[in-house]
């Protein structure tokens, strides 16, 4: 039977908070690993980067048809390079400070992007497009529709709170 729109709709939210996460777990392990010791890196108090939600939820509209590898590494990386670098302003302006320092990296602009990164951001959008979304769909096509209405109305919620609470200082 096919989703409503509602059902849909929560669906992408729970999507959006599924790649959030993965986002921050590869975030703080992989920053954790670098510096040696555990490092949040979430801006929220949830964990999550919401900055991999918005994104991957862009990425997958940008490419939902496309099946050519070589050609969604390239636009990926690309379009997120350009998403990581707005983002950087954005952040920045919001939390006075800024949130991560490509530097000391080859090929970099003004810390804020780099080469390497950029690349591994290719590969982690045809990982998105190959194989994470396939997943999640086949999850949430499963899913009943009463379902994923509870869990949206209760991610939703939560993450909007704690954007706020962020926001607002505390």
């Amino acid at each position: 039977m096919s989703k409503t729109k509602t059902e849909k709709a929560a669906a992408l939210i729970i999507e959006f908070t599924v790649y959030s996460f993965i986002g921050w777990l590869y975030e703080t392990i992989l920053t954790s690993a670098a510096w040696g010791k555990f490092a949040d890196r979430g801006v929220l108090h949830l964990p999550l980067c919401p900055i991999y939600g918005f994104c991957s939820l862009a990425l997958l509209l940008i490419f939902h048809r496309l099946k050519n590898i070589p050609l969604i590494f390239v636009l990926g990386t690309l379009l997120t390079t350009a998403a990581e670098l707005v983002a950087s302003y954005i952040l920045e302006r919001f939390t006075t400070e800024s949130l991560w320092d490509y530097s000391h990296w080859r090929f970099n602009f003004q810390g804020r992007i780099a080469l390497g990164s950029s690349l591994i951001f290719g590969v982690l959008c045809v990982i998105l497009i190959r194989l994470l979304h396939p997943a999640a769909e086949h999850l949430t096509g499963k899913a009943s529709g009463r379902t994923l209405k509870i869990t949206a109305a209760v991610l939703l919620p939560a993450i909007l709170a704690d954007a706020m609470t962020v926001i607002a200082g505390y």
